[in-house]
């Protein structure tokens, strides 16, 4: 009995599938990165929504650790998160214009400039972008084909597994009755397969995946438009309300007794009213890179236009020299992610430091970077010829108050990883948080002496712990 595997399968669809002729393909296996694609733009238009907006402002304005690490300009982080979020736009739009290229209608061959700057978008677009309650329906939509997505590769996975069984139960020469009713299964899972197929972009068109993606993005533009407070008045595009970063805005360090004090008061909560010493990185021509929004005037039309997010400075020597003076963050050096996970472990051990592993000191002691290991030396150095008591009080009241305002960008670091690692998440994974809600963008130098601090707190929290342990056993008869 000859079998075929599931790629060779004549697709089965519905009565409400259209446009199979030849002459309009149907997107097929490419079905598995368009889902991707259609969670961002969901991903997007949620992040974009008045509750999700309104707590990240809310948290980039009154988070201690982001102030600390990052910065205390609430226009220059609210532009970290508006670079993020047009940078996932731009990512999807490139995706889509190459898909463009496979549709029969010639409109969708040159998408590739469409997005090049969001808040220039040719006229000829123009009334492309949905109603706010269609996009609603086309974002469960988007989010629907995901999650059939997510099912279909589930059911393709148990397809191949059960097809490899039947081969080799007919080469082992099974008896006639099992390999008939193996061979029903098979079947099963086959049209199990099939449905899956013709509820999921599979079977839909380049031209109806191609004009889905493109009217959300220019919905989701608008909905930029709005949130950020950018108005278009006779095709001009202008930021208002201040949330962009200065043209001329410069950073500014402390100096090393400043860091010093600034560091005394890593635990102390910050007061809504008067904002706390911030020892993190101010905006910096390395961080406007990305996000600065450069408003020109031309004297001949007098018209005002926005540049600058999608350009690439890398080759304005100028600048080039200038970012190489700039401090660097966890995300320049590649250490943001190692320093979530190391914090994180910190934590788990401080919760509980009486049931601690004996091989735990050295695991960490193994996940720590040079830097933070010649700091926790010097620091330990510098404590051992004083009072270990009074020291440890003072260290574990600190761990306590560094953890509640460093770890929430530890965890965050964590999560915005697992959400955009597509291999080991499925398609309909949510994408809620930003980077700059993150360690990523964190000065590197003082997220290091913060870990520090940590590490000397766990040092004194568990050598009393141990000696309250032992001096329990002493006294016990």
């Amino acid at each position: 009995m000859e079998e075929s595997s599931w790629f060779t399968t004549i697709l089965k669809t519905s009565h409400k599938n259209k446009g199979l002729q030849p002459e309009n393909p149907v997107i097929g296996i490419l079905s598995f990165e368009v889902s991707r694609l259609m969670c961002k733009v969901a991903n997007l238009w949620n992040c974009l929504s008045d509750r999700q907006v309104s707590r990240l402002k809310e948290e980039l304005r009154y988070s201690l650790g982001i102030r600390t690490l990052i910065s205390d300009d609430h226009r220059y982080l609210i532009n970290l998160a508006l670079s993020e979020i047009i940078d996932n736009l731009t990512g999807v739009a490139i995706s889509m214009a190459r898909l463009g290229k496979k549709c029969v209608d010639p409109i969708y061959h040159n998408l590739d400039d469409v997005f090049y700057n969001p808040f220039e978008i040719n006229l000829k677009w123009s009334g492309w972008e949905y109603r706010l309650k269609k996009m609603e329906k086309r974002v469960k939509k988007m989010k629907k084909f995901s999650a059939v997505m997510s099912q279909l590769q589930e059911e393709l996975d148990g397809l191949t597994d059960l097809e490899n069984r039947l081969t080799k139960m007919q080469s082992n020469g099974v008896n006639q009755g099992q390999l008939v009713e193996f061979h029903q299964k098979v079947m099963w899972q086959r049209e199990m397969v099939n449905s899956l197929r013709g509820m999921s972009p599979w079977v839909r068109t380049f031209d109806y995946v191609v004009r889905l993606l493109l009217r959300s993005l220019f919905t989701i533009v608008e909905r930029i438009k709005v949130v950020f407070g950018i108005t278009t008045e006779m095709g001009r595009d202008l930021p208002r309300g201040g949330c962009f970063v200065h043209k001329n805005s410069i950073s500014v360090y402390p100096t090393e007794g400043s860091f010093r004090k600034s560091m005394s008061n890593f635990g102390h909560a910050p007061n809504r009213h008067v904002p706390p010493v911030t020892c993190g990185r101010y905006p910096s021509l390395k961080s406007q890179r990305f996000v600065n929004l450069e408003c020109t005037t031309s004297r001949n039309n007098s018209s005002i236009r926005v540049k600058g997010i999608f350009q690439n400075d890398s080759f304005d020597p100028i600048k080039k020299r200038l970012l190489k003076t700039q401090e660097p963050t966890l995300g320049d050096t590649a250490l943001a992610l190692r320093y979530a996970n190391i914090i994180i472990y910190i934590e788990s051990l401080a919760m509980c430091p009486h049931f601690l592993r004996p091989d735990a000191r050295e695991d960490l002691y193994d996940m720590l970077t040079t830097s933070v290991k010649n700091s926790l030396r010097q620091k330990l150095h510098l404590f051992s010829s004083k009072d270990d008591q009074g020291i440890a009080s003072d260290c574990r009241s600190s761990l306590k108050r560094i953890l509640d305002w460093l770890s929430p960008l530890a965890h965050n670091m964590i999560k915005w990883y697992s959400e955009r690692n597509f291999e080991k998440q499925p398609t309909g994974t949510k994408g809620n948080v930003l980077l700059v809600q993150t360690l990523y963008y964190a000065d590197q130098a003082t997220s290091e002496v913060a870990i520090t601090e940590l590490l000397v707190g766990l040092h004194y929290v568990v050598k009393f712990s141990q000696e309250r342990i032992e001096k329990s056993f002493v006294g016990s008869p």
